[in-house]
């Protein structure tokens, strides 16, 4: 191995682990959202509903496109870990579509689109529960593990 091939290989990843602490979904995490998630298996989808407080502002009276990118990633992550077993983000991308106010309830939800193989698609959106205005939407590809089904 020539020490340019050394340079750029990777070790192996440790299979991620749940230990409660999550900054979106962790029930231990005093600092985070403590999102409780809901399945429909017909749709292969995960959602949340929650409001986010002016802490997670950018602009003045704007939340930050970070947070609602991570509530994307997290839900679509749900979608395909409960419905097709752990697997790691491998992009992820998001359109902002209309500026959310701190304190407006809203529906984050992920779906899995692509039900088979070791690459899976899901999409994902965040809706403004006062008048259906779509706030943001995401797509991102996930890996699967290899030997991982899904969550019983």
């Amino acid at each position: 191995m020539t020490s340019r091939e050394n340079q750029f290989s990777k070790p192996p990843q440790p299979t991620p682990t749940v230990d409660n602490y999550c900054f979106v979904c962790g029930k231990d995490n005093p600092q985070g959202f403590q999102i409780k998630v809901r399945y429909s298996e017909a749709e292969m989808a995960a959602e949340t509903e929650l409001s986010l407080p002016r802490e997670y502002q950018g602009w003045a009276a704007v939340i930050h496109g970070g947070i609602l990118s991570t509530l994307l990633d997290e839900l679509m992550a749900h979608a395909v870990w409960h419905f097709a077993g752990p697997g790691l983000t491998l992009s992820l991308e998001v359109r902002f579509h209309a500026p959310l106010k701190p304190d407006e309830p809203i529906r984050v939800r992920g779906v899995l689109r692509t039900p088979n193989g070791s690459r899976r698609l899901a999409e994902g959106e965040i809706i403004r529960l006062s008048d259906g205005q779509r706030i943001a939407s995401g797509k991102s590809r996930f890996l699967l593990r290899p030997g991982n089904g899904p969550e019983p």
